[in-house]
């Protein structure tokens, strides 16, 4: 009988060695899931970060070069035979930077001021860069000779 007792009371004894083993298994597995789940927000949230900070940057980037084309009105507005010295001139708005193009009685197609037009024609090409990020814009201005009036023919964005 003894015998008998002695080979149950091993089996007792391993098989709960063994519910631990199995239990410390289930633990690890379990912390692995909730580690991995949190380290997939943490990479998440980066990149949520970062791709408003880069739609920040781009956007003052955008408003650099708008007020690019603002500032080439506005002097041309003041001074109907406006040509500046140097051109491209720069203008730093907001900790950003815009390059100013200005072609008097010139278009652009393939190259800056490449193409002839007509007198009293401005076209303003302002470059607007914040750390990495361009924005390019173009504006179309016609100053009547007789008149001085400036009339806008149009102001778009340009693919940098």
């Amino acid at each position: 009988m003894d015998a008998i007792y002695n080979f149950y009371a091993k089996k007792s004894k391993n098989k709960s060695i063994l519910n631990g083993a199995a239990a410390i298994t289930i633990i690890l597995i379990i912390s692995a899931i909730v580690a991995e789940i949190a380290i997939a927000a943490l990479v998440s949230s980066y990149f949520s970060s970062q791709r408003q900070l880069g739609e920040r940057i781009v956007y003052t980037a955008s408003f650099a070069a708008q007020s690019g084309i603002s500032d080439a009105i506005l002097k041309i507005s003041r001074n109907k035979n406006f040509n500046p010295t140097p051109n491209p001139y720069t203008i730093s708005v907001n900790g950003a930077m815009a390059q100013v193009t200005v072609c008097v009685n010139h278009t652009t197609v393939n190259t800056i001021c490449d193409t002839s037009a007509l007198t009293g024609t401005y076209e303003i090409t302002s470059l607007g860069s914040a750390l990495n990020k361009n924005v390019k814009m173009r504006a179309l201005l016609y100053v009547d000779p007789s008149t001085g009036s400036v009339n806008i023919q149009y102001e778009k964005e340009i693919n940098v």
